[in-house]
C-alpha cells in the first residue's frame, strides 16, 4: 500500500538554521577543544524514538551530516520508559540534556531533583495544532466507548501517571465534571503495547502519541478524543531542557549541540524517505509504521524551535490549574533561547 504524506514547511527552523550557524562559526576551535581536551561529552536522554526528533541524533549516518558532533562535542543517547526518568537520570549526572514534558518539566522546575535546577533551550514539538496530530484517546471497536461521555468508571491506558500525556486525560474529565482521581482507573504501561492491551481489555481507552497511534488507526480503533477537542489552541508539549550546572560547565557544547538539533531538522525534511529508512532500522521499527506518519499532517506540528514564551507559560499555568504542580512560576526564569543563536 502506497502512504500518502505532505510535506510542511519548516521556514521557522531555516531562520534559526541561519542564525545558529553564524553563532557556530564564532566558535569554531573553542567547544571543549581548547588545549587538546577533546570534545565535551554530553548525556541526552529521550522517551520516544523518532517522535522525539533528537533520538535520531544517535544514528551514525545522520551525525556525518552534522557539523558540529565528534569535532565539537561527543553524545551518549539513552532512552527511558518516561520523561520522569529522563530527569531522574539528569538528577545523578548520567544526562546533561533531555526530552520532557509539561508536567515533568513544571515539577522538576518547583521540586528541583537537578542540582542546580533545568531550564529548556529549545521546543521538540507542538501538541494540539488544527493542521497536524494531537494526542488521541482510542478505544476498541467491541468496547462501548465511542464518545467522551463513555468513559467515567473506564479503565484507561497511560505510559505513566504524572505525565504530560494525561494532562489531556485529566482536562477532558474536568470538562465533562468529573474528578480525574475518582472517575477511573489508570493502567500504566508502555506505549508499543498498547494496541494489544486494548485488544485483551487491559484497559478500555489508550491515549496515544503519534508513532503508535499508526497502530490504532490500522486496527479500526475508535477515536474517542483528541487534544484539539479539549484545548483551545496549540502548545508547547516537549521541551528541550538542560542541567543548569551542564550549562554552566559545558554551555559551548550545548549551543553547538543546539545548531546540530536545527540542522538536523532541516535535513530530516529535506531527506525524508532516506530517514524514514534509517530511523525504522535503527530503532527496529516497521517502515511502514514510521513512512505513515514521520512529517506528515498525522506528525506534530515542529516548525517552531525557538521558545514561544507566551504560549509556554500559558501550558505551565494549566499544569497549576489541573493540579499537577502546586503553584506556577515564570518561564522566564527557566527557559532561554540563547543557545539558538
Amino acid at each position: 500500500m502506497q502512504v500518502q504524506w505532505v510535506m510542511l514547511s519548516h521556514s521557522r527552523r531555516s531562520f534559526l538554521k541561519s542564525g545558529a550557524g553564524a553563532a557556530a562559526a564564532g566558535l569554531a576551535g573553542c567547544l571543549g577543544v581548547t588545549g587538546g581536551s577533546g570534545p565535551t561529552q554530553l548525556g541526552l536522554n529521550f522517551t520516544v524514538p523518532i517522535e522525539n526528533l533528537a533520538s535520531l541524533l544517535s544514528i551514525p549516518e545522520l551525525q556525518n551530516e552534522l557539523q558540529n558532533i565528534e569535532d565539537e562535542y561527543t553524545l551518549d543517547v539513552s532512552q527511558n520508559a518516561s520523561t520522569a526518568d529522563s530527569l531522574t537520570a539528569m538528577a545523578s549526572g548520567e544526562a546533561d540534556v533531555a526530552l520532557v514534558t509539561p508536567v515533568s518539566y513544571a515539577s522538576a522546575v518547583m521540586e528541583e531533583p537537578v542540582p542546580g535546577n533545568i531550564s529548556a533551550v529549545g521546543f521538540g514539538f507542538w501538541d494540539a495544532h488544527p493542521d497536524n496530530y494531537g494526542i488521541t484517546a482510542f478505544a476498541h471497536p467491541d468496547s462501548g466507548i465511542t464518545d467522551p461521555e463513555d468513559i467515567e468508571g473506564a479503565k484507561l491506558g497511560i505510559n505513566a501517571i504524572n505525565t504530560g500525556i494525561q494532562a489531556t486525560y485529566r482536562k477532558q474529565l474536568l470538562q465533562l465534571d468529573l474528578n480525574p482521581e475518582e472517575a477511573v482507573e489508570y493502567v500504566e504501561q508502555g506505549f508499543p503495547t498498547f494496541t494489544a492491551a486494548l485488544a485483551d481489555g487491559v484497559f478500555d481507552v489508550g491515549i496515544y502519541p503519534a508513532t503508535f497511534a499508526v497502530g490504532a488507526r490500522d486496527a479500526g480503533y475508535v477515536e474517542v478524543f483528541s487534544s484539539q477537542d479539549v484545548w483551545e489552541e496549540a502548545y508547547p508539549f516537549v521541551y528541550i531542557a538542560a542541567a543548569n550546572d551542564s550549562l554552566d560547565s559545558k554551555g559551548d557544547a550545548i549551543r553547538a549541540l543546539m545548531t546540530d538539533y536545527t540542522d538536523l531538522v532541516d535535513y530530516l525534511y529535506e531527506n525524508r524517505d532516506e530517514v524514514v529508512s534509517l530511523a525504522s532500522d535503527h530503532f527496529d521499527l516497521d517502515r511502514s509504521l514510521v513512512d505513515a506518519f514521520f512529517l506528515t499532517e498525522k506528525d506534530y506540528y515542529r516548525d517552531e524551535v525557538e521558545i514561544d514564551f507566551d504560549r509556554f507559560q500559558f501550558i505551565i499555568d494549566e499544569m497549576h490549574r489541573l493540579e499537577f504542580i502546586d503553584d506556577t512560576f515564570d518561564v522566564q526564569e527557566y527557559a532561554t533561547n540563547d543557545y539558538l543563536e
